[in-house]
Protein backbone atom coordinates (compact mmCIF):
# COMPACT_ATOMS: atom_id res chain seq x y z
CA UNK A 1 0.00 0.00 0.00
CA UNK A 2 1.51 3.33 -1.08
CA UNK A 3 2.14 5.88 1.68
CA UNK A 4 1.80 9.52 0.65
CA UNK A 5 3.83 12.34 2.24
CA UNK A 6 1.82 15.07 0.51
CA UNK A 7 -1.94 15.30 0.34
CA UNK A 8 -4.89 17.61 0.17
CA UNK A 9 -7.85 18.68 -1.91
CA UNK A 10 -9.00 21.52 -4.15
CA UNK A 11 -12.56 22.83 -4.23
CA UNK A 12 -14.15 24.96 -6.97
CA UNK A 13 -17.51 26.65 -6.43
CA UNK A 14 -19.76 28.66 -8.76
CA UNK A 15 -23.03 30.32 -7.78
CA UNK A 16 -25.34 32.15 -10.18
CA UNK A 17 -28.46 34.13 -9.26
CA UNK A 18 -31.33 34.63 -11.70
CA UNK A 19 -33.88 37.50 -11.51
CA UNK A 20 -31.14 39.23 -9.50
CA UNK A 21 -27.95 39.85 -11.46
CA UNK A 22 -25.38 38.35 -9.13
CA UNK A 23 -22.63 35.83 -9.66
CA UNK A 24 -20.07 34.24 -7.32
CA UNK A 25 -17.04 32.07 -7.86
CA UNK A 26 -14.44 30.77 -5.42
CA UNK A 27 -11.43 28.49 -5.24
CA UNK A 28 -10.15 26.80 -2.10
CA UNK A 29 -7.19 24.45 -1.78
CA UNK A 30 -5.69 22.70 1.25
CA UNK A 31 -2.29 20.96 1.04
CA UNK A 32 -0.59 19.05 3.87
CA UNK A 33 3.05 17.97 4.20
CA UNK A 34 4.12 16.22 7.43
CA UNK A 35 3.12 18.69 10.21
CA UNK A 36 2.58 21.63 7.83
CA UNK A 37 -0.72 22.60 6.20
CA UNK A 38 -1.12 25.29 3.53
CA UNK A 39 -4.44 26.90 2.58
CA UNK A 40 -5.27 29.15 -0.38
CA UNK A 41 -8.59 30.90 -0.95
CA UNK A 42 -9.76 33.30 -3.68
CA UNK A 43 -13.19 34.55 -4.70
CA UNK A 44 -15.03 36.95 -6.97
CA UNK A 45 -18.53 38.36 -6.37
CA UNK A 46 -20.43 40.59 -8.78
CA UNK A 47 -23.80 42.31 -8.30
CA UNK A 48 -25.64 44.75 -10.55
CA UNK A 49 -29.05 46.24 -9.82
CA UNK A 50 -31.14 48.93 -11.52
CA UNK A 51 -34.05 48.55 -9.08
CA UNK A 52 -32.47 50.62 -6.34
CA UNK A 53 -33.23 53.84 -4.48
CA UNK A 54 -35.86 55.10 -2.05
CA UNK A 55 -39.32 56.57 -1.78
CA UNK A 56 -39.63 58.90 1.20
CA UNK A 57 -41.89 61.51 2.77
CA UNK A 58 -40.03 63.76 5.23
CA UNK A 59 -41.61 66.30 7.58
CA UNK A 60 -39.45 69.18 8.88
CA UNK A 61 -40.34 71.65 11.65
CA UNK A 62 -38.01 74.67 11.56
CA UNK A 63 -37.92 77.42 14.17
CA UNK A 64 -36.43 80.04 11.81
CA UNK A 65 -35.64 78.88 8.25
CA UNK A 66 -33.63 81.37 6.16
CA UNK A 67 -34.74 84.17 8.49
CA UNK A 68 -38.41 83.71 7.53
CA UNK A 69 -39.57 82.46 10.93
CA UNK A 70 -41.11 79.08 11.82
CA UNK A 71 -41.68 76.82 8.83
CA UNK A 72 -43.18 73.34 8.39
CA UNK A 73 -41.98 71.69 5.20
CA UNK A 74 -42.83 68.30 3.70
CA UNK A 75 -40.26 66.91 1.25
CA UNK A 76 -41.41 64.03 -0.97
CA UNK A 77 -38.74 62.17 -2.91
CA UNK A 78 -39.01 59.12 -5.18
CA UNK A 79 -36.35 57.40 -7.27
CA UNK A 80 -37.17 57.48 -10.99
CA UNK A 81 -34.06 55.56 -12.07
CA UNK A 82 -31.09 54.05 -10.28
CA UNK A 83 -27.98 51.98 -10.82
CA UNK A 84 -25.97 49.97 -8.29
CA UNK A 85 -22.89 47.88 -9.04
CA UNK A 86 -20.67 46.02 -6.62
CA UNK A 87 -17.60 43.95 -7.32
CA UNK A 88 -15.56 42.31 -4.56
CA UNK A 89 -12.51 40.07 -4.42
CA UNK A 90 -10.78 38.18 -1.63
CA UNK A 91 -7.49 36.35 -1.49
CA UNK A 92 -6.10 34.50 1.55
CA UNK A 93 -3.02 32.37 2.15
CA UNK A 94 -2.29 30.49 5.39
CA UNK A 95 0.62 28.35 6.61
CA UNK A 96 -0.16 26.19 9.65
CA UNK A 97 2.26 24.13 11.75
CA UNK A 98 0.69 21.78 14.26
CA UNK A 99 1.92 19.11 16.64
CA UNK A 100 0.91 17.98 20.11
CA UNK A 101 2.57 20.88 21.98
CA UNK A 102 2.83 23.72 19.47
CA UNK A 103 0.51 25.26 16.87
CA UNK A 104 1.66 28.22 14.73
CA UNK A 105 -0.58 29.80 12.10
CA UNK A 106 0.34 32.72 9.85
CA UNK A 107 -2.17 34.13 7.40
CA UNK A 108 -2.15 37.04 4.94
CA UNK A 109 -5.27 38.27 3.18
CA UNK A 110 -6.23 40.91 0.65
CA UNK A 111 -9.80 42.17 0.18
CA UNK A 112 -11.25 44.64 -2.30
CA UNK A 113 -14.80 46.00 -2.53
CA UNK A 114 -15.52 48.36 -5.40
CA UNK A 115 -18.88 50.12 -5.88
CA UNK A 116 -18.38 52.25 -9.01
CA UNK A 117 -22.08 53.15 -9.15
CA UNK A 118 -24.61 53.88 -6.45
CA UNK A 119 -26.56 56.42 -8.47
CA UNK A 120 -30.12 57.70 -8.43
CA UNK A 121 -32.31 60.29 -10.11
CA UNK A 122 -35.17 61.39 -7.85
CA UNK A 123 -38.26 63.51 -8.28
CA UNK A 124 -38.65 66.18 -5.58
CA UNK A 125 -41.85 67.82 -4.38
CA UNK A 126 -41.97 70.35 -1.51
CA UNK A 127 -45.01 71.65 0.35
CA UNK A 128 -43.41 75.10 0.70
CA UNK A 129 -43.12 77.78 -1.98
CA UNK A 130 -39.53 78.30 -0.81
CA UNK A 131 -38.61 75.16 -2.79
CA UNK A 132 -40.16 74.54 -6.23
CA UNK A 133 -40.86 71.05 -7.57
CA UNK A 134 -37.65 69.72 -9.03
CA UNK A 135 -35.42 66.73 -9.76
CA UNK A 136 -32.22 65.63 -8.02
CA UNK A 137 -29.31 63.52 -9.15
CA UNK A 138 -26.94 61.56 -6.90
CA UNK A 139 -23.73 60.11 -8.32
CA UNK A 140 -21.88 58.10 -5.66
CA UNK A 141 -19.11 55.52 -5.51
CA UNK A 142 -16.88 53.80 -2.94
CA UNK A 143 -13.69 51.78 -3.15
CA UNK A 144 -12.29 49.95 -0.13
CA UNK A 145 -9.33 47.60 0.08
CA UNK A 146 -7.33 46.09 2.93
CA UNK A 147 -4.21 44.00 3.47
CA UNK A 148 -4.35 41.95 6.66
CA UNK A 149 -2.03 39.70 8.67
CA UNK A 150 -3.33 37.24 11.29
CA UNK A 151 -1.15 35.12 13.54
CA UNK A 152 -2.29 32.44 16.00
CA UNK A 153 0.16 30.70 18.34
CA UNK A 154 -0.51 27.90 20.83
CA UNK A 155 2.08 26.56 23.27
CA UNK A 156 1.46 23.74 25.72
CA UNK A 157 3.55 24.82 28.70
CA UNK A 158 2.87 21.76 30.86
CA UNK A 159 0.27 19.14 31.54
CA UNK A 160 -1.83 21.80 33.28
CA UNK A 161 -1.06 25.04 31.45
CA UNK A 162 -1.17 26.45 27.91
CA UNK A 163 -0.66 29.85 26.26
CA UNK A 164 -2.61 31.18 23.26
CA UNK A 165 -1.51 34.33 21.43
CA UNK A 166 -3.48 36.06 18.67
CA UNK A 167 -2.01 38.98 16.74
CA UNK A 168 -3.23 40.89 13.69
CA UNK A 169 -2.38 44.00 11.75
CA UNK A 170 -4.50 45.62 9.04
CA UNK A 171 -3.73 48.39 6.62
CA UNK A 172 -6.63 49.65 4.53
CA UNK A 173 -7.62 52.44 2.17
CA UNK A 174 -11.23 53.64 1.91
CA UNK A 175 -12.49 56.11 -0.68
CA UNK A 176 -15.96 57.62 -0.82
CA UNK A 177 -17.26 60.04 -3.48
CA UNK A 178 -20.71 61.62 -3.61
CA UNK A 179 -22.09 64.37 -5.84
CA UNK A 180 -25.64 65.61 -5.26
CA UNK A 181 -27.23 68.16 -7.64
CA UNK A 182 -30.65 69.76 -8.08
CA UNK A 183 -30.76 71.13 -11.63
CA UNK A 184 -28.90 74.46 -11.53
CA UNK A 185 -30.00 75.34 -7.99
CA UNK A 186 -27.72 73.26 -5.75
CA UNK A 187 -24.53 71.24 -5.99
CA UNK A 188 -23.04 69.30 -3.05
CA UNK A 189 -19.81 67.31 -3.28
CA UNK A 190 -18.68 65.15 -0.34
CA UNK A 191 -15.54 63.15 -1.09
CA UNK A 192 -13.19 61.48 1.36
CA UNK A 193 -10.04 59.36 1.37
CA UNK A 194 -9.06 57.42 4.45
CA UNK A 195 -6.00 55.45 5.55
CA UNK A 196 -6.71 52.85 8.25
CA UNK A 197 -4.25 51.07 10.54
CA UNK A 198 -5.50 48.50 13.04
CA UNK A 199 -3.37 46.46 15.46
CA UNK A 200 -4.76 43.76 17.77
CA UNK A 201 -2.97 41.46 20.24
CA UNK A 202 -4.59 38.98 22.65
CA UNK A 203 -2.90 36.69 25.19
CA UNK A 204 -4.81 33.84 26.86
CA UNK A 205 -3.18 31.81 29.64
CA UNK A 206 -5.07 28.63 30.59
CA UNK A 207 -4.25 26.85 33.82
CA UNK A 208 -6.08 23.67 34.85
CA UNK A 209 -4.52 22.38 38.09
CA UNK A 210 -7.13 19.59 38.30
CA UNK A 211 -10.39 18.47 36.76
CA UNK A 212 -12.46 20.66 39.07
CA UNK A 213 -10.75 24.03 38.57
CA UNK A 214 -10.00 26.00 35.40
CA UNK A 215 -8.38 29.44 35.27
CA UNK A 216 -8.17 31.71 32.19
CA UNK A 217 -6.17 34.93 32.30
CA UNK A 218 -6.70 37.29 29.35
CA UNK A 219 -4.82 40.39 28.24
CA UNK A 220 -5.52 42.38 25.10
CA UNK A 221 -4.56 45.52 23.19
CA UNK A 222 -6.44 47.01 20.24
CA UNK A 223 -5.32 50.19 18.56
CA UNK A 224 -6.94 51.98 15.61
CA UNK A 225 -5.56 54.88 13.60
CA UNK A 226 -7.74 56.59 10.98
CA UNK A 227 -6.50 59.47 8.83
CA UNK A 228 -9.29 61.08 6.78
CA UNK A 229 -9.03 63.78 4.13
CA UNK A 230 -12.42 65.33 3.30
CA UNK A 231 -12.54 67.39 0.13
CA UNK A 232 -15.45 68.96 -1.69
CA UNK A 233 -17.89 71.50 -0.27
CA UNK A 234 -16.69 70.95 3.32
CA UNK A 235 -12.94 70.20 3.23
CA UNK A 236 -11.12 69.13 6.40
CA UNK A 237 -8.53 66.71 7.71
CA UNK A 238 -9.33 64.37 10.61
CA UNK A 239 -7.12 62.09 12.70
CA UNK A 240 -8.40 59.35 15.01
CA UNK A 241 -6.23 57.51 17.53
CA UNK A 242 -8.32 55.08 19.59
CA UNK A 243 -6.83 52.51 21.97
CA UNK A 244 -8.51 49.77 24.00
CA UNK A 245 -6.66 47.71 26.63
CA UNK A 246 -8.11 45.01 28.83
CA UNK A 247 -7.06 42.60 31.54
CA UNK A 248 -9.40 39.85 32.70
CA UNK A 249 -9.66 36.72 34.78
CA UNK A 250 -12.09 33.84 34.23
CA UNK A 251 -12.71 30.93 36.60
CA UNK A 252 -14.74 27.75 36.00
CA UNK A 253 -15.48 25.19 38.70
CA UNK A 254 -16.77 21.72 37.88
CA UNK A 255 -18.39 20.29 41.00
CA UNK A 256 -19.18 16.95 39.36
CA UNK A 257 -20.62 15.71 36.10
CA UNK A 258 -23.84 17.58 36.86
CA UNK A 259 -22.69 21.08 37.87
CA UNK A 260 -20.41 23.64 36.20
CA UNK A 261 -20.26 27.21 37.56
CA UNK A 262 -18.03 30.06 36.49
CA UNK A 263 -17.52 33.78 36.16
CA UNK A 264 -15.17 36.41 34.80
CA UNK A 265 -14.14 39.97 35.56
CA UNK A 266 -12.24 42.18 33.13
CA UNK A 267 -11.22 45.81 33.33
CA UNK A 268 -11.06 47.88 30.16
CA UNK A 269 -9.17 51.13 29.57
CA UNK A 270 -10.11 53.23 26.54
CA UNK A 271 -8.23 56.20 25.09
CA UNK A 272 -9.66 58.51 22.41
CA UNK A 273 -7.68 61.14 20.51
CA UNK A 274 -10.06 62.50 17.86
CA UNK A 275 -8.84 65.55 15.96
CA UNK A 276 -7.53 67.26 19.09
CA UNK A 277 -10.37 66.13 21.38
CA UNK A 278 -9.17 63.79 24.15
CA UNK A 279 -11.48 61.41 26.02
CA UNK A 280 -10.35 58.57 28.26
CA UNK A 281 -12.48 56.04 30.09
CA UNK A 282 -12.25 52.81 32.05
CA UNK A 283 -14.92 50.36 33.14
CA UNK A 284 -15.54 46.70 34.11
CA UNK A 285 -16.92 43.81 32.05
CA UNK A 286 -18.39 40.88 33.98
CA UNK A 287 -19.94 37.48 33.28
CA UNK A 288 -21.43 34.70 35.35
CA UNK A 289 -22.58 31.32 34.04
CA UNK A 290 -23.85 27.99 35.35
CA UNK A 291 -24.79 24.64 33.82
CA UNK A 292 -26.79 21.88 35.52
CA UNK A 293 -27.22 18.53 33.76
CA UNK A 294 -28.82 16.02 36.19
CA UNK A 295 -28.84 13.33 33.46
CA UNK A 296 -28.40 12.77 29.73
CA UNK A 297 -31.90 13.98 28.95
CA UNK A 298 -31.99 17.35 30.74
CA UNK A 299 -29.77 20.42 30.90
CA UNK A 300 -30.30 23.88 32.41
CA UNK A 301 -28.00 26.77 31.45
CA UNK A 302 -27.75 30.38 32.66
CA UNK A 303 -25.44 33.23 31.71
CA UNK A 304 -25.43 36.98 32.40
CA UNK A 305 -23.18 39.82 31.19
CA UNK A 306 -22.54 43.44 32.12
CA UNK A 307 -20.27 45.90 30.37
CA UNK A 308 -19.92 48.88 28.04
CA UNK A 309 -20.17 49.37 24.29
CA UNK A 310 -18.23 51.85 22.17
CA UNK A 311 -19.67 54.32 19.66
CA UNK A 312 -18.02 54.09 16.25
CA UNK A 313 -15.28 56.55 15.35
CA UNK A 314 -17.43 58.13 12.62
CA UNK A 315 -20.10 59.00 15.20
CA UNK A 316 -17.51 61.11 17.03
CA UNK A 317 -16.35 63.04 13.96
CA UNK A 318 -16.23 66.79 14.69
CA UNK A 319 -16.73 67.98 11.09
CA UNK A 320 -20.08 68.82 9.47
CA UNK A 321 -21.31 67.88 5.98
CA UNK A 322 -24.37 68.80 3.93
CA UNK A 323 -26.73 66.03 2.77
CA UNK A 324 -29.35 67.89 0.71
CA UNK A 325 -31.41 71.11 0.61
CA UNK A 326 -32.65 70.83 4.18
CA UNK A 327 -30.34 68.42 6.04
CA UNK A 328 -26.77 68.61 7.41
CA UNK A 329 -25.01 65.99 9.52
CA UNK A 330 -22.06 65.79 11.90
CA UNK A 331 -20.60 63.61 14.64
CA UNK A 332 -20.40 64.32 18.36
CA UNK A 333 -16.87 64.18 19.86
CA UNK A 334 -18.30 64.17 23.41
CA UNK A 335 -20.32 61.01 22.77
CA UNK A 336 -19.97 58.56 25.67
CA UNK A 337 -19.86 54.78 25.90
CA UNK A 338 -23.13 53.13 26.87
CA UNK A 339 -23.79 50.29 29.32
CA UNK A 340 -25.42 46.98 28.55
CA UNK A 341 -26.79 44.13 30.65
CA UNK A 342 -28.11 40.84 29.30
CA UNK A 343 -29.01 37.41 30.61
CA UNK A 344 -30.07 34.11 29.04
CA UNK A 345 -31.78 31.12 30.68
CA UNK A 346 -32.31 27.95 28.64
CA UNK A 347 -33.57 24.45 29.30
CA UNK A 348 -32.96 21.52 26.91
CA UNK A 349 -34.90 18.28 27.02
CA UNK A 350 -33.95 15.15 25.04
CA UNK A 351 -36.83 12.70 25.63
CA UNK A 352 -35.46 10.24 23.03
CA UNK A 353 -33.30 10.16 19.91
CA UNK A 354 -36.15 11.56 17.80
CA UNK A 355 -36.79 14.81 19.65
CA UNK A 356 -34.85 17.75 21.06
CA UNK A 357 -36.74 20.62 22.71
CA UNK A 358 -35.20 23.82 24.09
CA UNK A 359 -37.05 26.59 25.92
CA UNK A 360 -35.16 29.82 26.52
CA UNK A 361 -35.66 33.34 27.77
CA UNK A 362 -33.51 36.42 27.15
CA UNK A 363 -33.32 39.81 28.84
CA UNK A 364 -31.37 42.66 27.20
CA UNK A 365 -30.92 46.22 28.46
CA UNK A 366 -28.91 49.12 27.01
CA UNK A 367 -28.58 52.27 29.14
CA UNK A 368 -28.00 55.75 27.65
CA UNK A 369 -27.75 54.30 24.16
CA UNK A 370 -26.25 56.23 21.28
CA UNK A 371 -28.97 57.85 19.13
CA UNK A 372 -29.39 60.26 16.24
CA UNK A 373 -30.68 63.69 17.23
CA UNK A 374 -32.42 66.05 14.78
CA UNK A 375 -32.59 69.76 15.57
CA UNK A 376 -33.11 72.93 13.45
CA UNK A 377 -29.62 74.20 14.28
CA UNK A 378 -27.92 73.77 10.90
CA UNK A 379 -26.76 76.68 8.69
CA UNK A 380 -29.61 79.17 8.00
CA UNK A 381 -31.86 77.28 10.39
CA UNK A 382 -31.80 74.00 8.42
CA UNK A 383 -31.97 70.57 10.07
CA UNK A 384 -28.86 69.05 11.69
CA UNK A 385 -28.45 65.32 12.38
CA UNK A 386 -25.94 64.41 15.08
CA UNK A 387 -25.60 61.92 17.94
CA UNK A 388 -26.31 61.95 21.65
CA UNK A 389 -26.64 59.59 24.63
CA UNK A 390 -30.22 59.25 25.74
CA UNK A 391 -32.93 56.76 26.53
CA UNK A 392 -32.83 53.07 27.39
CA UNK A 393 -33.53 50.01 25.24
CA UNK A 394 -35.19 46.86 26.61
CA UNK A 395 -35.28 43.79 24.39
CA UNK A 396 -36.64 40.53 25.82
CA UNK A 397 -37.93 37.31 24.36
CA UNK A 398 -39.26 33.88 25.27
CA UNK A 399 -38.73 31.13 22.70
CA UNK A 400 -39.05 27.42 22.09
CA UNK A 401 -36.95 25.41 19.61
CA UNK A 402 -38.10 21.93 18.65
CA UNK A 403 -36.32 19.44 16.37
CA UNK A 404 -37.90 16.15 15.33
CA UNK A 405 -36.47 13.27 13.25
CA UNK A 406 -38.80 10.93 11.36
CA UNK A 407 -38.59 7.96 8.98
CA UNK A 408 -35.28 6.82 10.37
CA UNK A 409 -33.77 10.32 10.29
CA UNK A 410 -34.60 10.96 6.63
CA UNK A 411 -37.02 13.77 7.53
CA UNK A 412 -35.85 16.48 9.95
CA UNK A 413 -38.27 19.19 11.07
CA UNK A 414 -37.35 22.27 13.08
CA UNK A 415 -39.53 25.08 14.41
CA UNK A 416 -38.82 28.10 16.59
CA UNK A 417 -41.67 30.35 17.74
CA UNK A 418 -40.42 33.38 19.65
CA UNK A 419 -42.32 36.10 21.53
CA UNK A 420 -40.57 39.49 21.64
CA UNK A 421 -41.13 42.28 24.15
CA UNK A 422 -39.35 45.51 23.16
CA UNK A 423 -39.52 48.90 24.87
CA UNK A 424 -37.52 52.12 24.62
CA UNK A 425 -37.53 55.30 26.70
CA UNK A 426 -36.46 58.86 26.07
CA UNK A 427 -36.91 60.88 22.88
CA UNK A 428 -37.91 57.80 20.88
CA UNK A 429 -40.10 56.09 23.46
CA UNK A 430 -41.75 53.06 21.86
CA UNK A 431 -43.08 49.65 22.81
CA UNK A 432 -44.01 46.57 20.82
CA UNK A 433 -44.92 42.93 21.47
CA UNK A 434 -44.46 40.55 18.56
CA UNK A 435 -44.56 36.85 17.80
CA UNK A 436 -42.08 35.58 15.19
CA UNK A 437 -41.49 32.08 13.94
CA UNK A 438 -38.99 30.18 11.83
CA UNK A 439 -39.63 26.70 10.43
CA UNK A 440 -37.36 24.29 8.51
CA UNK A 441 -37.84 20.95 6.78
CA UNK A 442 -35.12 18.70 5.36
CA UNK A 443 -35.66 15.38 3.60
CA UNK A 444 -32.89 13.02 2.47
CA UNK A 445 -33.49 10.58 -0.40
CA UNK A 446 -30.30 8.75 -1.32
CA UNK A 447 -27.92 11.29 -2.89
CA UNK A 448 -30.72 13.87 -3.07
CA UNK A 449 -31.94 16.24 -0.38
CA UNK A 450 -34.88 18.65 -0.22
CA UNK A 451 -34.79 21.66 2.08
CA UNK A 452 -37.15 24.52 2.85
CA UNK A 453 -37.51 27.27 5.43
CA UNK A 454 -39.87 30.13 6.27
CA UNK A 455 -39.47 33.19 8.49
CA UNK A 456 -42.28 35.52 9.52
CA UNK A 457 -42.13 39.32 9.05
CA UNK A 458 -40.39 41.42 11.69
CA UNK A 459 -40.86 44.87 13.16
CA UNK A 460 -38.41 46.49 15.57
CA UNK A 461 -36.79 49.76 16.62
CA UNK A 462 -33.08 49.71 15.85
CA UNK A 463 -30.76 49.45 18.86
CA UNK A 464 -28.95 52.72 18.20
CA UNK A 465 -31.58 54.74 16.36
CA UNK A 466 -35.17 55.83 16.78
CA UNK A 467 -35.94 54.31 13.36
CA UNK A 468 -38.62 51.60 13.31
CA UNK A 469 -37.82 49.01 10.63
CA UNK A 470 -40.19 46.51 9.04
CA UNK A 471 -39.06 43.59 6.88
CA UNK A 472 -41.32 41.17 4.97
CA UNK A 473 -41.56 37.42 5.39
CA UNK A 474 -38.79 35.31 3.85
CA UNK A 475 -38.82 31.75 2.55
CA UNK A 476 -36.76 29.40 0.38
CA UNK A 477 -37.03 25.98 -1.28
CA UNK A 478 -33.88 24.06 -2.25
CA UNK A 479 -33.00 20.75 -3.83
CA UNK A 480 -29.48 19.35 -3.85
CA UNK A 481 -27.54 16.36 -5.10
CA UNK A 482 -24.12 15.14 -4.07
CA UNK A 483 -22.02 12.23 -5.26
CA UNK A 484 -18.29 11.78 -5.37
CA UNK A 485 -16.57 15.06 -6.28
CA UNK A 486 -19.81 16.88 -7.16
CA UNK A 487 -22.33 18.84 -5.11
CA UNK A 488 -25.07 20.64 -7.05
CA UNK A 489 -28.06 22.58 -5.70
CA UNK A 490 -30.87 24.76 -7.00
CA UNK A 491 -33.01 27.07 -4.87
CA UNK A 492 -35.92 29.46 -5.14
CA UNK A 493 -35.94 32.37 -2.64
CA UNK A 494 -39.03 34.52 -2.01
CA UNK A 495 -40.42 33.30 -5.34
CA UNK A 496 -43.80 35.01 -4.77
CA UNK A 497 -42.25 38.37 -3.82
CA UNK A 498 -42.01 40.26 -7.13
CA UNK A 499 -41.65 43.69 -5.49
CA UNK A 500 -38.22 45.31 -5.14
CA UNK A 501 -39.12 46.66 -1.68
CA UNK A 502 -36.34 45.69 0.73
CA UNK A 503 -37.63 47.24 3.94
CA UNK A 504 -39.78 50.06 5.25
CA UNK A 505 -38.68 52.54 7.91
CA UNK A 506 -40.31 55.30 9.90
CA UNK A 507 -39.14 57.82 12.48
CA UNK A 508 -40.97 60.34 14.64
CA UNK A 509 -39.30 63.15 16.57
CA UNK A 510 -40.03 66.73 17.58
CA UNK A 511 -38.44 68.45 14.60
CA UNK A 512 -38.08 65.72 11.99
CA UNK A 513 -40.09 62.67 10.92
CA UNK A 514 -40.17 60.40 7.90
CA UNK A 515 -41.69 57.34 6.25
CA UNK A 516 -39.58 55.67 3.58
CA UNK A 517 -39.26 52.53 1.51
CA UNK A 518 -35.85 51.31 0.37
CA UNK A 519 -35.61 49.33 -2.85
CA UNK A 520 -33.02 46.64 -3.52
CA UNK A 521 -32.34 42.97 -4.10
CA UNK A 522 -32.49 41.71 -0.49
CA UNK A 523 -36.03 40.27 -0.61
CA UNK A 524 -36.83 40.14 -4.33
CA UNK A 525 -37.58 36.75 -5.90
CA UNK A 526 -34.46 34.95 -7.08
CA UNK A 527 -33.46 31.55 -8.34
CA UNK A 528 -29.99 30.19 -7.69
CA UNK A 529 -27.90 27.39 -9.12
CA UNK A 530 -24.74 26.39 -7.24
CA UNK A 531 -22.14 23.77 -8.15
CA UNK A 532 -19.08 22.61 -6.18
CA UNK A 533 -16.41 20.28 -7.51
CA UNK A 534 -13.84 18.85 -5.06
CA UNK A 535 -10.87 16.75 -6.03
CA UNK A 536 -8.55 15.09 -3.51
CA UNK A 537 -4.97 13.97 -4.04
CA UNK A 538 -2.23 12.24 -2.06
CA UNK A 539 -2.87 11.40 1.55
CA UNK A 540 -6.30 12.03 3.03
CA UNK A 541 -6.76 15.40 4.72
CA UNK A 542 -9.66 16.43 6.98
CA UNK A 543 -11.95 18.86 5.22
CA UNK A 544 -12.38 21.29 8.10
CA UNK A 545 -10.89 24.52 9.48
CA UNK A 546 -11.09 26.14 6.06
CA UNK A 547 -10.25 29.81 5.52
CA UNK A 548 -12.25 32.39 3.57
CA UNK A 549 -12.18 36.13 2.86
CA UNK A 550 -11.36 38.55 5.67
CA UNK A 551 -13.17 41.70 4.47
CA UNK A 552 -12.03 45.30 4.19
CA UNK A 553 -11.02 47.64 7.02
CA UNK A 554 -13.59 49.44 9.16
CA UNK A 555 -14.18 53.07 8.23
CA UNK A 556 -14.51 56.26 10.29
CA UNK A 557 -15.80 58.35 7.35
CA UNK A 558 -18.84 60.34 8.44
CA UNK A 559 -22.10 59.15 6.83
Amino acid sequence: MQKYVWGGYTKLNANKWFCVNRGEGSLYSKMAYKKMTFDVYADEIYLSNRHTGQKSVENFNFTDLYGKGPQSVTRTSETKSGLYRNNSNDFSLRALYNNENVMISNRIAYSLTNVPHNDAINSLVFSSDLFPMSESSTIASTKDWALRYNGEFFFKLSQWAALNIEASYTYGRNESDSHYTVLDELSITNNAKEDVHKMVTYLHLNWNPNKANQFFTNFGVQHDWNFIDYYGNSPSKQKYDVGIYFLGQNYQHIFNEKWNVGGSLAWIWETNRISGVDADNNFPQTNINATWAPNDKNQLYFTANYGSMFPSASQKSPNMLQQDELMWYRGTPELKDYKYTNATLSYTWLPNNKWQITADAYFGYIKDRCLTLYSPTGPDGTMLRQYFNGGNYFSDYIGVSATGKFFGGKLIAKARPQFWIRRTTGDYAWSSNQMTCMAQLTYYLGNLYFYGWYMTPSRYQENHSGIISRTPSKYQLQVGWGKGAWNISASAYNFLHTSWDSYKESLTSEYYSFDRTTFGTQHHARYTISATYTIGYGKKVKRNNEISGSGTAGSAILK
